[in-house]
C-alpha cells in the first residue's frame, strides 16, 4: 500500500511561486493536492490550461488504480465536477483497454449532464475536429457511458438537456445503451425526438413567470412570491437550488415559504446528502448579512434574515460535525498574504462561480476547527503574525467576521508573521501536538529580497528542523487549498500534506492521527 507521508533527503527540491526553496512531491501526492483544489479556473499562480497539462503529466506517473479512485473520491467525497471528468477521459488515453477505465467513468457520473461533459472533453483532449468528432470513442469510455445512461429518469435528463456543444441525443447515438426496460427504452425514444417533458425547475418556472405581463410591480411581486411558496412546497426543489436563492426566498417570498425551505436547509440527511461545501454555507450568509445592513429593510425581513443566519450557522455546523477533537494543545495558522486575495482580476477565488477567496476558505476552516480542538491558538499571517481573537461564547459565522476583521492587520506583501511564530515557539520552547496551516503552500519573504528581520526564501523550513530538535513529536499538517504542486517543508516524518476545500479534510487528519494515510483512505474507494 503507497503512503502519502513523503521523505525526502534533501536532494528532491524545487522552487515555489514565490521563488522560496520548496520540497518536490510524489506523484500520488501532487496529482491529489492538485485534484481536490481544482475548479478549472485560473487560479493566482497557474492557468487552467497550465494546471490541466500538469494533471495530465501526473497520471502518465501514477498507477491506474490510484487515478481511478481519486476520480471517484474526488466526485463522491469531495462534490467535485469538472476534474474527474479530466481523470477518466486522461485515464482512457493511457489505458484505453483496461475495464478500470469504465468504472471510473460509471462512478463520476452521478448527473445526466455528466454524460455530455465527459464527451465533449473527450473530442478536446484527443484534439478531434471536423464533423465526425466523436467516431472511434474508446470502448471502455463507451461502456462505462451505456451504464450511466441507465441511472436516469426523464425528469434528470430533461433538467440537464441543454443546448451544449454535445448533446443528450448525440450522446445516445454514439453510445448507444441498451435500456433496462420498456419504460426507459421510452424515455430513450424522446430524447431522440427531443420530446422529454419540460422539468419542474425554479429556473423554466420562473422564466415563464418573466413571459407574462402584469398590471404593476406588486401584482407581480404578489405571483413570484406564490411561485416560490409553490416550488418550495413541491418538494422537488433541491439542495443547492434553495441554498443559492435564500435571499429571493427572505425578499420574495412568504414567512411560510421560507420556514419550508429551512427546515429543508437544517434537515440533517439532506445536508449529508447535499455534501455541499462549507464556503457555500459561507456565500449563502454573507449573502443575507448585506440585507441585514441595508437601511431600507422591515421588521418582518429583519426576523426572516435572523431566522435564515441562524439556519445557516446550524446547517453549517451539521455538515461539519465529522471533524475531530484532536487531544493535546494545536495551533492553527491561517495565511492571509496577498495570494490568499488574489488580484483584481479575482485569480485567488475559488471558482468563477463563487465570490469566494482563499484566505476565506482558510479563516473558515481555521474557525470551525478551533470550534473543536479547546487547547487551540489561531494565528492569522501576512507581514505581522495576529491573533484571531475568537470567542467561544459567539457560533461560527460570528467568529469568521472577527477573523476577517483581524486579517486586515496583517499586511498582504509578506509571509514574514510566519516565521515569528516559529521563532516564538523556537526561542519560548513551547510544546505543541501539532500545528495545522492553512494556505497555499507558496511560502516564501518574496523572490530576490530579504526582510527586516532576515527572513528569506526557505527559513520556514529552517526553523521547522530547528524547531524539531526541541519537539521531535510535532506533526505539521500543510492544508494546501490551492494545489501548486510542492509542499513548502522538508519531512522528516512529521509533515503531512492534506488538500481541498471540503470538510472531508478534517477526516483526512483524523485518518493520519491514527496511523493511516490519505492514500490508503483513497485506494479504500470501490470502483
Amino acid at each position: 500500500m503507497m503512503k502519502f507521508n513523503f521523505t525526502n533527503k534533501g536532494k528532491d527540491t524545487t522552487v515555489n511561486y514565490m521563488g522560496a526553496k520548496a520540497y518536490k512531491m510524489t506523484p500520488e501526492m501532487e496529482l491529489y493536492s492538485t485534484v481536490v483544489t481544482c475548479m478549472v479556473d485560473d487560479s493566482y499562480y497557474e492557468s487552467n490550461a497550465d494546471r490541466k497539462s500538469r494533471i495530465s503529466n501526473l497520471i502518465a506517473k501514477c498507477s491506474p488504480e490510484f487515478v481511478a479512485r481519486l476520480a471517484v473520491y474526488a466526485r463522491t467525497e469531495m462534490n467535485l465536477r469538472s476534474v474527474p471528468v479530466i481523470l477518466a477521459v486522461e485515464l482512457a488515453k493511457l489505458y484505453s483497454g483496461n475495464e478500470i477505465v469504465k468504472r471510473t467513468v460509471a462512478g463520476i457520473v452521478n448527473r445526466a449532464d455528466e454524460i455530455t461533459e465527459i464527451l465533449a472533453y473527450y473530442q478536446t483532449a484527443n484534439k478531434r475536429e471536423g464533423t465526425k468528432k466523436l467516431n472511434r470513442l474508446s470502448k471502455q469510455v463507451q461502456k462505462g457511458l451505456i451504464e450511466s445512461f441507465n441511472k436516469f429518469d426523464e425528469y434528470q435528463f430533461a433538467k440537464y438537456n441543454r443546448g451544449s456543444a454535445v448533446s443528450l441525443r448525440d450522446a445516445l447515438f454514439l453510445v448507444h445503451p441498451k435500456a433496462k426496460d420498456e419504460a426507459q427504452q421510452a424515455i430513450f425514444d424522446k430524447i431522440v425526438s427531443d420530446d422529454l417533458a419540460t422539468p419542474y425547475t425554479w429556473e423554466t418556472e420562473l422564466s415563464e413567470l418573466g413571459k407574462k405581463p402584469f398590471e404593476n410591480e406588486r401584482a407581480k411581486a404578489k405571483v413570484v412570491s406564490e411561485k416560490w411558496q409553490e416550488l418550495l412546497a413541491s418538494g422537488k426543489l433541491g439542495y443547492m437550488a434553495i441554498l443559492r436563492n435564500l435571499r429571493n426566498i427572505v425578499t420574495k417570498s412568504s414567512s411560510e415559504a421560507l420556514d419550508i425551505a429551512l427546515n429543508v436547509l437544517t434537515d440533517e440527511q439532506r445536508i449529508r446528502q447535499s455534501k455541499q461545501m462549507p464556503f457555500r454555507y459561507l456565500s449563502a450568509f454573507l449573502e443575507i448579512n448585506k440585507l441585514a445592513k441595508e437601511s431600507a429593510i422591515f421588521e418582518e425581513e429583519k426576523a426572516k434574515i435572523k431566522r435564515t443566519s441562524e439556519a445557516l450557522e446550524k446547517a453549517l455546523v451539521t455538515s461539519c460535525d465529522n471533524i475531530p477533537a484532536c487531544k493535546g494543545k494545536t495551533a492553527i495558522l491561517s495565511d492571509n498574504s496577498g495570494s490568499m486575495y488574489g488580484d483584481r482580476g479575482g485569480k485567488s477565488l475559488v471558482s468563477a462561480m463563487s465570490a469566494r477567496k482563499s484566505a476565506d476558505i482558510a479563516n473558515l476552516f481555521a474557525v470551525l476547527y478551533w470550534n473543536k480542538c479547546e487547547d487551540t491558538y489561531v494565528g492569522l499571517f501576512g507581514d505581522r503574525l495576529i491573533d484571531a481573537g475568537l470567542d467561544r461564547k459567539a457560533n461560527v459565522f460570528e467568529n469568521f467576521e472577527t477573523i476577517n476583521r483581524a486579517a486586515k492587520k496583517c499586511g498582504p506583501s509578506t509571509e514574514s508573521g510566519i516565521f515569528e511564530y516559529m521563532k516564538h515557539l523556537i526561542k519560548s520552547r513551547t510544546m505543541v501536538d501539532r500545528i495545522v496551516i492553512f494556505s497555499d503552500c507558496q511560502v516564501g519573504t518574496g523572490c530576490k529580497w530579504y526582510d527586516s528581520k532576515g527572513n528569506r526564501r526557505d527559513n520556514f523550513n529552517r526553523l521547522f528542523q530547528k524547531y524539531l530538535k526541541i519537539n521531535p513529536s510535532v506533526k505539521v499538517y500543510t492544508v494546501d487549498l490551492r494545489g501548486y504542486g510542492n509542499s513548502m517543508t522538508q519531512d522528516n516524518g512529521n509533515v503531512v500534506l492534506v488538500s481541498g476545500w471540503s470538510e472531508k479534510i478534517f477526516d483526512m487528519i483524523y485518518y493520519i492521527e491514527q496511523g493511516s494515510s490519505v492514500t490508503e483512505e483513497i485506494m479504500k474507494i470501490n470502483l
